[in-house]
Parts: structure tokens; C-alpha cells; sequence
């Protein structure tokens, strides 16, 4: 995997603030956001097999629907 040198020095040196290895942090923090997700999708399809559709449609009416923006 490749970072530019921003990435780079900002890896090294939160890693370093949190006392983990460049490669923990890395490996910690994709976990984190890969499993966050996968909740995040769960609760989406949970959602839609409660209103009987599915999770592209319950998406899809929220965004035909939503006059707040």
C-alpha cells in the first residue's frame, strides 16, 4: 500500500501518539471502519426487511422523499 508524504507522516506520528506500530494503527483502524460499515449495512438491510423492501429502495424512497435539504 502507498501514501503520499502527508499520509505517511500523519500515520507515523498519530501511531506514535497512541504507542502502536505504523502497521497496527493501519491494521486497527481499517478493522474499524471495515466493521463499523458492515454494522451500518446490517441495521440498513434490518430496516428495510421491516418496512418490506429492500435496502436499495429503502435508500432510494429516503432520497425521493427527503425535503430537508
Amino acid at each position: 500500500m502507498t501514501f503520499t508524504p502527508a499520509e505517511r507522516e500523519a500515520i507515523v506520528s498519530h501511531s506514535a501518539a497512541l504507542g502502536l506500530s505504523a502497521d497496527e494503527y493501519i491494521r486497527q483502524t481499517a478493522a474499524d471502519r471495515a466493521l463499523a460499515w458492515q454494522r451500518e449495512r446490517e441495521t440498513f438491510h434490518a430496516m428495510a426487511l421491516r418496512r418490506g423492501c429492500t435496502a436499495d429502495e429503502l435508500v432510494q424512497r429516503g432520497t425521493l422523499t427527503d425535503s430537508s435539504r
